[in-house]
């Protein structure tokens, strides 16, 4: 027909943002439940990495096995190696997204505690989330996941998620110095 000339282009333009949003925002979502449970485990990782050992030296132990995990989620440039971008838990942008950490032994019960900051990299989703969630509504006693616009030693500006995660297992022995 002469008048629908064109309809399918306009049709095309008026859906395809709203598909492409609905697209990243399901990956970024995605991601981010991922990236939770990658966050979780690393919290796990921790207290697991001091069970066995004495007081003393729960802390740093509990510190290398959450940087372990933590790295697959920052992964850096400077960990490129033969090609390949593999996790470098020793590398700047990783140790300056773990924003706190705790690993305390009482009552026959080691818990770990650590907040770390995700970037959220997938165009537009995270701009949207970043600003949806505003960072003010937010305090840093409050548990649970909020976002930051800070930058946490690389080049990336885009918001991050923070996760706060908590774990706590059962001891099975005392260990002495």
């Amino acid at each position: 027909m002469k008048g629908e000339k064109g309809s399918m282009l306009m049709e095309t333009v008026i859906v395809m943002p709203l598909l492409l949003a609905l697209t990243f925002g399901a990956l970024q979502i995605a991601h981010i439940h991922v990236a939770r449970q990658v966050a979780s485990y690393a919290a796990y990782a921790a207290a697991r990495a001091a069970l066995p050992l004495p007081e003393s030296k729960i802390e740093e132990a509990g510190r290398k096995a959450a940087l372990r995990v933590l790295a697959w989620l920052a992964a850096a440039p400077d960990g490129l190696r033969e090609g390949v971008l593999m996790p470098d838990p020793d590398s700047k942008p990783v140790k300056d997204r773990l924003l706190e950490f705790k690993v305390s032994e009482e009552n026959w019960r080691c818990d770990a505690e650590l907040k770390f900051a995700f970037p959220l990299v997938i165009p537009f989703a995270a701009q949207i989330i970043g600003y949806k969630l505003d960072p003010a509504a937010f305090t840093r006693e409050q548990p649970g996941s909020h976002i930051s616009t800070q930058k946490f030693g690389d080049e990336f500006t885009g918001p991050h998620l923070i996760f706060h995660e908590r774990m706590s297992l059962a001891k099975p022995c005392k260990v002495k110095e």
